[in-house]
């Protein structure tokens, strides 16, 4: 009988493990080797289970995670259909994984199977599927994306007697085989199962997809620039506040204000009171109408604020689905030449935002980012990438911000989006290459997202009096289904 774990067991250990630091750049595989061996057999649990319950794991239909000990080299079992289909075995190294290492976990787990069957009820339908936190060496990759062919080679050099025989001498678990490894049997088994592997780029890609997961596992911090240029944003959190539109009916609104006589009509700038008498603002003169202004002021500034997230959020995406997946996994682009991509995107958007902050001529003194053409964007920001990255390549790390494991992190950021490059001049070379590739699509991210903030936001409140407007509570009930379509 299986000794699985239940949902409710998962929860609690997975909410109570170390949370490694995690600089959510689009460039850094996830610090996967800083995860206990628990943790880490807990977040691929998780991640296979979303995936299945998305429907993008077929054939699998459920998956079950075994205990903590006496797995018999399996850390969770995949089913089809309540049938065993396939096993997954998790090994957190922070080195990469040996071609006889991988070969000895594989035969580990097919003696298992030798001594209870139910754990491979079909070899001719059965796949092992290895997850490692780091990477495999290259004859390990090798071996698993030719396995019929390469498996063979291990078998006629006598590898898988040697294999067989180690771990029978090692484990106490096959003793009964000290006199007679079963050789056959497992070479056999072999040739039937199907092996895969997942290593930490392929598990990175796939978290960063389910939020939940990554957010539970990482103490996750986003970075927009190498050099921290938050200060746009942090400027305009600080600005007086800005209108958002949700105007969904001119008409509407023109019925409404449009009969209003001129002293019932009170402008205050920023914010227009319809239907309130100048007599009721004399009352209200003093702390009273500070108090309602500083509420007005606090609603504009929540609004700006969450529209800076959710453009960061956009950009986030974007970056992730259209430059990380489609020109970097495939090597189309060098690690270094992403980097370029959040602030630009960042810096040509914000303006979107900024330009309702302050009047235009406070824009163009205190942004002038807003004005620059997008040749001179990119420039500016490649000076800051460039002078960063010579800093750090004459050991200087004065300017990382943050406590020593945050530091730290932003090391192994420059060393993964500095392969290969020794100098200034190559980092130069390699980017004025890649965005000739990069640009376009930039330029259409940069389309894509505008549509979603428009630059003339505005708030109408009303009163009660919409709820006997049949038509405006059949909106009401639409516009919130739809929200909640998410």
């Amino acid at each position: 009988m299986y000794r699985t774990v239940s949902d409710a067991q998962v929860e609690k250990e997975a909410s109570s493990g170390y949370k490694p630091p995690a600089i959510e750049s689009g460039v850094m595989n996830l610090p996967l080797s800083e995860l206990g061996d628990r943790e880490f057999e807990l977040l691929v649990y998780l991640l296979i289970k979303a995936e299945i319950e998305a429907g993008s794991q077929l054939p699998f239909t459920s998956i079950s995670l075994m205990q903590a000990v006496g797995e018999r080299g399996r850390d969770c079992v995949l089913y089809s259909n309540e049938a065993v289909a396939a096993v997954v075995q998790c090994k957190k190294y922070a080195n990469r994984l040996s071609r006889p290492q991988v070969l000895k976990e594989l035969i580990k787990f097919l003696l298992f199977s030798t001594l209870d069957q139910s754990i491979l009820p079909d070899p001719n339908n059965f796949e092992y599927k290895l997850y490692v936190s780091n990477d495999l060496s290259e004859p390990a990759i090798t071996l698993i994306n030719s396995y019929t062919s390469e498996i063979q080679k291990d078998i006629s050099s006598n590898n898988i007697f040697k294999y067989v025989s180690d771990l029978v001498a090692e484990y106490e678990s096959f003793s009964a085989y000290r006199n007679h490894p079963p050789v056959k049997n497992v070479v056999e088994l072999l040739k039937r199962i199907r092996v895969s592997y997942c290593t930490s780029t392929d598990l990175t890609t796939r978290i960063h997809h389910q939020k939940n997961i990554l957010n539970n596992f990482f103490r996750v911090q986003k970075v927009i620039s190498l050099e921290g240029a938050d200060t746009l944003i942090r400027t305009a959190m600080d600005d007086y506040g800005v209108r958002f539109l949700t105007d969904d009916d001119l008409k509407a609104l023109q019925t409404r204000i449009g009969s209003i006589p001129k002293e019932y009509r009170i402008k205050l700038g920023m914010v227009d009171f319809f239907g309130f008498n100048l007599d009721f603002f004399r009352y209200l003169n003093g702390a009273k109408l500070q108090e309602l202004l500083d509420a007005i002021v606090s609603i504009t500034k929540v609004l700006d604020k969450e529209l800076f997230n959710f453009l960061i959020s956009e950009i986030d995406k974007y970056v992730l689905e259209r430059i990380t997946l489609k020109l970097l996994s495939k090597g189309i682009i060098h690690p270094f030449s992403v980097g370029i991509a959040t602030p630009y995107l960042f810096k040509r958007l914000a303006h979107k935002i900024i330009t309702r902050t302050m009047p235009e001529r406070l824009v163009a003194k205190y942004h002038p980012e807003s004005k620059m053409t997008k040749e001179e964007l990119v420039t500016e920001i490649s000076e800051v990438l460039f002078e960063s990255s010579s800093r750090v390549m004459a050991g200087d790390y004065s300017h990382l911000v943050g406590n020593e494991d945050e530091v730290e992190l932003k090391l192994r950021l420059y060393e993964h989006m500095h392969r290969d490059l020794t100098t200034i001049e190559d980092a130069k070379a390699v980017l004025h290459r890649d965005m000739k590739v990069i640009m376009p699509t930039l330029e259409q991210i940069e389309l894509d997202i505008s549509k979603k903030i428009w630059t003339g936001r505005t708030v109408v409140i009303k009163d009660a009096g919409f709820l006997d407007d049949e038509t405006q509570v059949i909106n009401m009930v639409d516009t919130i289904r739809e929200i909640e379509k998410g």
